[in-house]
């Protein structure tokens, strides 16, 4: 019976305008990015080198041994910063955390003699390989852009999931069908996100044959860590399925939060709207205040936390994220189901 209406509900929520507009918008900016990364590959080899003016991805023991001191320096600069700003300095981005992974990294490279091979690093879920555009820096920078477009339809699904019954006044008979009103709501959230990670799938695939069809491979080794620790060494086309994991849990948070807020409102469009403003607007206002690691925009973005020179929120590391991310997504779910349990729900 559930699976039945779980695929009633996967029919319901497909539709083929909104997908064949998505398909559009994606393959016209998938075709534009690739001819821009390509007539201006000059260019981008020196932007996608990382935040730092100074980073190399060819080490020598002498080389290696200069930025970690100049790293240690600075991050002794930021302890002292910290010190001296007290809570105000919760209000700003936390350059300590950024400086102990520069340090960490330089480490690494010391400690394991990564001398004389070129290097690649990953910072915020795009690798930084230093030898123009990449297939890899190309799938992960153009992946990052077009995540976009996987939430705003993740919204869509989502946010008008219950909203759309409502509205049509169908939500009446949906209940009363002889399944449970939790089932129904399982049915609805597990179809939002089963089209999230479909979209999320297929833009994926599709930046990834582009990037590999249009620019060569890295052909690097890579070094990968984790909230400034767990380092490792391995290819550097591994940065892909850290940067698919990571933002897949991102576009997923924007559909919990969307079917929440458009159930609990009963409004699509402020269930469409509502998860963009709280992460992209409400979590910069928060800052100001020295909150910004309680509140969600750290906590939705996981790439934040794998690679080095990331710049969080005061204060924020991975474990506080996840808590405030479970807290955030178990008050959604529930809150939903709550809603949905009321009396006068119809």
């Amino acid at each position: 019976m559930f699976g039945r209406l779980y695929l009633g509900e996967l029919r319901k929520q497909t539709s083929k305008s909104a997908i064949i507009t998505l398909v559009i918008i994606m393959a016209v900016l998938l075709l534009l990015t690739a001819v821009l990364f390509d007539a201006l590959n000059d260019i981008m080899e020196e932007t996608l080198q990382g935040a730092e003016e100074n980073f190399e991805t060819v080490y020598t023991e002498e080389t290696a041994k200069q930025f970690l001191e100049y790293y240690r320096k600075e991050l002794d600069k930021a302890v002292a910063a910290k010190e001296e700003a007290g809570f105000d300095y919760y209000r700003n981005y936390d350059s300590v955390y950024m400086y102990e992974s520069y340090v960490a990294f330089m480490e690494y490279v010391i400690d394991n003699e990564l001398y004389g091979v070129e290097i690649a690093s990953v910072s915020n879920g795009v690798l930084n390989a230093g030898a123009g555009v990449t297939a890899e820096t190309f799938t992960t920078t153009v992946g990052s852009m077009l995540i976009l477009l996987v939430v705003i339809y993740a919204a869509i699904v989502a946010g008008g999931t219950f909203a759309d019954e409502y509205k049509r006044g169908t939500v009446k008979m949906l209940l009363i069908r002889p399944v449970s009103r939790n089932a129904v709501t399982t049915a609805k959230l597990l179809s939002a996100l089963t089209h999230t990670v479909a979209a999320y799938t297929v833009m994926f695939a599709c930046t990834a044959i582009v990037g590999y069809a249009v620019f060569p491979a890295a052909g690097a080794k890579a070094v990968f860590s984790f909230n400034n620790s767990a380092f490792s060494l391995s290819a550097s086309s591994n940065v892909l399925g850290t940067m698919y994991a990571t933002n897949l849990v991102t576009v997923l948070t924007y559909a919990v939060l969307a079917f929440a807020a458009g159930t609990l409102t009963r409004n699509k469009v402020f269930g469409i709207i509502a998860p963009i403003i709280l992460i992209e607007v409400a979590g910069a206002i928060i800052s100001m205040f020295g909150l910004g690691r309680f509140f969600i925009t750290d906590a939705a973005d996981w790439s934040k936390f794998v690679g080095i020179g990331t710049v969080l929120y005061g204060g924020s590391n991975f474990f506080i994220s996840l808590a405030v991310w479970a807290v955030w997504v178990a008050a959604s779910v529930v809150g939903t189901y709550c809603s949905v349990l009321k009396r006068d729900a119809v």
